[in-house]
């Protein structure tokens, strides 16, 4: 089981994690299956835990830095974007997406998970700018930021399944249940 998960995150383990010369590198592990092992060795275990000792305290001071920013942002933003930054959608599935010249409109399934039990279907209009994976149905989201721009806002959200990014920059954003 942990060589199948292995062969199936390897990509993205290759991606994000140090490669060859690089003070921690992994990737002859992951190359050679003994990341996922039962029993680690003692060299990889300790490299694995200082790697993820300062994972965690790089995401720490990320997320602060981020929920100060957005603290002094949130009264400038419509109330359905507050709305989706406090209601978590987190391991909601992209279910559909569908977009016209200035509106993009996905449907995320609703998660027990979540503040959402039932699917969400949120509609941005006045799109100015966005990035879409080219997988985008099917993927999981896992966190999101919210940004003020010059207009309105900007969203990221990190999906998973495969491990990618959203962006979409609209000045308006409807959220509803269905």
């Amino acid at each position: 089981m942990l060589q199948a998960e292995l062969e199936w995150r390897k990509d993205d383990l290759l991606t994000f994690l140090p490669a060859p010369f690089h003070p921690a590198p992994f990737h002859p592990y992951i190359l050679d299956g003994s990341l996922k092992t039962e029993y680690p060795s003692k060299e990889l275990r300790k490299m694995a835990e200082e790697w993820n000792e300062n994972y965690q305290s790089r995401s720490h001071d990320i997320r602060k830095q981020y929920m100060e920013q957005f603290e002094e942002i949130k009264d400038k933003l419509p109330a359905q974007v507050l709305e989706l930054h406090t209601k978590s959608l987190h391991d909601g599935e992209v279910l559909t997406v569908s977009s016209t010249e200035s509106t993009i409109t996905l449907i995320i399934a609703g998660t027990s998970v979540g503040w959402y039990d039932k699917n969400v279907k949120l509609t941005f209009s006045d799109v100015e700018k966005c990035l879409i994976p080219k997988q985008l149905e099917g993927s999981r989201w896992l966190y999101d930021e919210i940004y003020k721009t010059g207009t309105g806002f900007e969203l990221r959200v990190l999906l998973e399944n495969p491990l990618s990014e959203l962006m979409i920059q609209a000045r308006e954003l409807k959220v509803e249940t269905v």
